[in-house]
């Protein structure tokens, strides 16, 4: 089956000091920090994939998510989610405030992962209905969005940038003449046999 390899084409963080949102660019933070006795930072990342690379009408079969994790939390415990509902919301056209939420509301894929922990390249085969979802947001919006957060939003933060969205499909079949022939058939018709 074939695997395409994405790169992300926006991502971030949104920063929540209350009683404030503020998005931030690249990379991408998940947890709590604090800043002061009694003042907290949470932080929650989010990412977008265009689907272009995709074909029309495949099937996905598996979908894994990489990144390279720079700096880790010694607690945190991970969860991705499709960002909003099936990860076909847009993070860069939405306020802040809606952003942060949507990056722990959707599917979940990753359940309390303790990879963060420590530093290096990351990788998730994504469960739960990411297939499904990767397929309707290729019809519908052409893109996949994941949202990132710490459990409970209160271990120390962990980063990470570069991330990378793995696909592996079964393509589409062929059509001829109007009719899905297997290429056995095919070549038979063509041949006359």
């Amino acid at each position: 089956m074939p695997t395409i390899l994405i790169d992300r084409d926006y991502t971030g963080t949104v920063q929540y000091i209350p009683p404030n949102y503020t998005k931030l660019p690249d990379p991408m933070f998940m947890g709590m920090y604090e800043a002061a006795k009694g003042v907290y930072y949470y932080y929650r990342g989010f990412a977008r994939f265009p689907l272009t690379s995709l074909p029309a009408g495949s099937t996905v079969t598996q979908v894994r998510f990489n990144f390279y994790c720079y700096t880790g939390g010694a607690a945190h415990l991970l969860d991705i989610h499709a960002y909003g509902v099936a990860g076909q919301e847009n993070p860069e056209t939405d306020g802040a405030e809606t952003c942060y939420n949507r990056c722990a509301s959707g599917n979940l894929y990753v359940d309390d992962s303790d990879a963060l922990r420590t530093i290096g390249d990351k990788w998730f085969l994504l469960g739960g209905t990411v297939c499904a979802d990767v397929q309707n947001a290729k019809s519908a919006v052409n893109r996949f969005s994941l949202g990132l957060h710490e459990e409970e939003d209160n271990d120390p933060y962990a980063g990470a940038y570069v991330p990378i969205l793995e696909i592996t499909y079964t393509p589409p079949p062929v059509v001829w003449g109007g009719s899905a022939l297997p290429q056995l058939e095919m070549a038979k018709a063509i041949l006359g046999l």
